[in-house]
């Protein structure tokens, strides 16, 4: 598979999806992750950024206090299948709980991104870990990865927010297979400045969609309005002017577009949404900012 400009296009006007009058829902992540995309993604983590205080220092703590009792949870001898892994190398924890408990794992990132599986492939490889890579989309995963001779251990972290609950979990259900765990990660909303939070999305982040705008031909600047973020971390705009691709699809002008999601649960919500996808999970609450569900499949 060749992930070129025409794929992210089709990608792109494919996930478009009605969901209510005169409102879409293009919220796939995936497509953020194209060029520039990822250097803006990447400045957002820098340590002295509003998003690194609120977001990324609380959860590496949050990680490394529950690193023990996720792999305690795990059998001796899996397949570490991590989605999306990113440039934070949040796995660390995990790899050194692993390396103390002698648990035997072959390690596969898996992104759409050369380069955040470059990063991982090499993070591993210097500790000696064995590795395998993936490029591909998590829709895909399944699909590229077979069935495994070994239990399988999926990882979408925080990544989790970015979709609707029941369809990313269905999807990591999937990749898991049979006799697996899938392992997510999600802020309450309630253990944290939920106001800080809306403004780090309304001021820093929302430039993080302007490729996204791009590969359905709209100009960032000129053919929607400015990305407002609301309290549910839903980054909004709407359409000034729609392109012809767009038009084609239904989209008019005055039409809103959900161009971004990181959506915060509450406790029960959370725990509400891993029932309704499995009876064998379990929930790791510190009292942290953070939550993280282990589901066995």
């Amino acid at each position: 598979m060749t992930y070129d400009n025409n794929w992210f296009k089709q990608r792109a006007l494919n996930s478009f999806r009605r969901i209510g009058p005169n409102v879409w829902d293009y919220s796939d992540s995936l497509l953020l992750y194209i060029s520039s995309g990822v250097e803006k993604y990447e400045s957002l983590q820098e340590e002295d950024t509003p998003y690194f205080k609120l977001v990324i220092k609380p959860e590496r703590e949050y990680l490394e206090s529950i690193a023990k009792d996720v792999i305690n949870a795990l059998p001796s001898n899996f397949e570490y299948v991590d989605l999306g892994p990113g440039t934070e190398h949040k796995e660390q924890f995990f790899f050194d709980e692993l390396k103390k408990q002698g648990k035997k794992f072959t390690y596969i990132p898996v992104d759409i991104s050369e380069h955040y599986l470059k990063l991982a492939e090499q993070h591993a490889i210097d500790q000696g870990i064995p590795v395998s890579t993936i490029q591909s989309s998590f829709e895909e995963a399944a699909e590229v990865l077979g069935e495994g001779s070994v239990p399988r251990f999926v990882n979408i972290g925080l990544t989790f927010s970015n979709y609707e609950p029941q369809v990313i979990l269905k999807l990591l259900k999937t990749i898991a297979g049979k006799g697996g765990f899938v392992f997510i990660n999600s802020q309450m909303r309630d253990r944290l400045d939920i106001n800080s939070l809306q403004r780090v999305y309304a001021e820093d982040a929302l430039t993080l969609a302007d490729d996204k705008l791009k590969l359905v031909g709209l100009d960032p600047n000129a053919d929607v309005t400015p990305r407002k973020a609301d309290d549910a971390i839903k980054v909004w705009c709407s359409v000034i002017k729609p392109s012809l691709d767009l038009e084609t699809i239904g989209v008019v002008e005055g039409d809103k577009l959900l161009v971004f999601q990181s959506l915060r649960y509450t406790p029960e919500k959370l725990k509400e949404e891993l029932e309704k996808a499995s009876e064998n999970y379990q929930v790791f609450d510190t009292g942290a900012s953070f939550i993280a569900g282990l589901i066995k499949t």
